[in-house]
């Protein structure tokens, strides 16, 4: 989980980096601002990987684990098609509205809405592929999962290629890419999913509607879902509130918001991992295991996080330089990696615990310290520091960060 977590990043990655070889800043800030809003729309609805991964390593400890776990499967990408058909619809107006907030150049609105006109029809494939990663997680599919994703990266890595430097297509091709990929990734990740289906499909389907079936669910999915409106909230901020502080900004943080989910999806790949053996031992009321999971995977996190602290202490720098060739933008960037560097360090237990209450299947701890985080620390100290301008945003998330770890550690007392 930790190399397809490395790898899931290239998507925007790529993207950035042939973007920051063109010679128009307009285009990267553009599609920054655009994937920013998809991204979060996404990581928004991350609940539905969270509470599929949890319930589904419950399950698979308990009688009737087969059909108990194709239920929550249906249930998942029933719930990923109802979110996208209202996201489709008004998704003019959501770009609109965020578009707004950032008081951009026009050039980069421009950039911003072709990207995310062609962009956004791969939204229905974002969803229905974090419920077959979930449930194939859960079913320890890990390495299934790993090679699906290093295909898909290559996909668009591809197609990038080929649209924009083989027909010129610019920010139109680099849409073009993802969204293929994305749907390439669904046709690839069903195969698996299809061959560990329960026999009784039909009857799995109806339980699955069930309102009484749905309940645990469902309430699993609303406190996630709360907690990652929280955390979308910050993130949405940061990019658009970076966004008035000028083109070089917004761009530069682009650039490092792409080493922020490299971190951050690394140390997933211990959390995911803390997802299933956690929920598995708590399934199992095995306090032993569950404890010894924890002591685990805490040890692995600490030495992923030292890792990344000297990598990005030592080639930061280098790896800027590969991402653009705006020498402004390169400039911009190298300022706040610093925070880069902190970031594995503040955020590593924060990422390991909401792995571990996913786990546990306890999204109310979840939600609280999220908003404990983001409405006690994250924006006042953003308005107390925001003459700062960019720092202040940088030292709010860490701060946030850190909050994040603080309170969940409080929390997990209650259980070893």
């Amino acid at each position: 989980m930790i190399i397809s977590n490395i790898t899931t990043p290239l998507l925007g990655l790529v993207d950035t980096a042939i973007l920051g070889h063109l010679p128009h800043p307009h285009m990267l800030a553009g599609v920054a601002l655009a994937t920013a809003v998809i991204s979060s729309l996404v990581w928004l609805c991350g609940f539905l990987r969270m509470s599929i991964t949890g319930l589904t390593a419950q399950a698979t400890e308990q009688p009737d684990a087969s059909t108990k776990t194709t239920v929550l499967l249906y249930q998942g990408v029933f719930l990923a098609l109802l979110l996208s058909l209202p996201v489709y619809v008004f998704h003019t107006t959501l770009l609109e509205f965020a578009l707004s907030l950032s008081d951009t150049t026009k050039e980069a609105a421009q950039s911003a809405t072709s990207y995310f006109s062609i962009r956004i029809l791969a939204f229905p494939a974002s969803l229905i592929n974090l419920v077959l990663t979930g449930w194939l997680l859960a079913q320890g599919q890990a390495k299934t999962i790993m090679f699906m994703q290093i295909n898909i990266n290559l996909i668009n890595l591809f197609l990038d290629l080929v649209t924009v430097y083989g027909f010129n297509m610019g920010v139109e091709g680099v849409a073009l890419a993802s969204m293929v990929a994305e749907w390439t990734g669904t046709v690839l990740l069903l195969r698996p999913v299809l061959q560990r289906l329960d026999s009784k499909g039909v009857r799995s389907a109806y339980q699955a509607l069930s309102l009484k079936r749905s309940k645990a669910f469902l309430t699993t999915n609303t406190d996630i879902l709360l907690r990652s409106l929280l955390l979308q909230s910050s993130l949405i901020f940061m990019t658009f509130q970076g966004a008035r502080f000028g083109e070089n900004i917004v761009a530069a943080n682009a650039v490092l918001m792409n080493f922020l989910i490299f971190i951050a999806l690394g140390l997933d790949g211990i959390a995911y991992a803390a997802e299933v053996l956690c929920g598995r031992h708590f399934g199992a009321h095995n306090k032993q295991k569950l404890h010894e999971t924890i002591i685990g995977c805490g040890l692995l996190t600490f030495y992923l996080a030292v890792f990344y602290t000297l990598l990005f202490a030592f080639s930061g720098t280098f790896i800027i330089q590969l991402m653009t060739d705006l020498d402004s933008i390169r400039a911009t960037a190298n300022q706040y990696l610093i925070y880069i560097i902190l970031l594995p360090a503040c955020a590593a237990g924060c990422f390991l615990l909401d792995g571990i209450f996913v786990g546990l299947a306890d999204g109310k701890a979840m939600r609280n310290s999220m908003a404990i985080s983001v409405l006690v620390v994250y924006f006042p100290l953003f308005f107390m520091l925001q003459e700062l301008e960019n720092h202040a945003l940088w030292l709010a998330l860490l701060a946030m960060m850190l909050m994040r770890s603080i309170t969940l550690t409080w929390r997990l007392r209650l259980y070893i």
